[in-house]
């Protein structure tokens, strides 16, 4: 295991279960999620009214939309810790 694939790894854990706790105590989050499990539903309804090949063709986007969002979440947090010890190490910190 490369260097990288151990800080990505540790990064995941910590992300994963920072995560489930912020949604299990967040109530703004909670009710956001309730009403995107609510459109889910509605979402689906819709879609089984479409032909399957245009049906597919919005649930690839849409899991190619939440696919790079991940993609754009991990790089932040990933791009915070390396800022955060960049600025531990000019303050003197580390």
């Amino acid at each position: 295991m490369t260097e990288q694939e151990l800080i990505s790894m540790v990064i995941d854990e910590i992300t994963e279960h920072k995560l489930s706790h912020y949604r299990m105590k967040n109530k703004e989050y909670k009710e956001i999620n309730t009403e995107l499990t609510q459109l889910g539903s509605k979402v689906q309804s819709v879609l089984s009214e479409l032909s399957a090949g245009k049906a597919d063709i919005i649930n690839l986007y849409i899991a190619k939309h939440a696919a790079l969002a991940d993609k754009d979440c991990a790089f932040l947090y990933e791009q915070g810790v390396k800022d955060c010890v960049k600025l531990l190490k000019r303050l003197g910190v580390l």
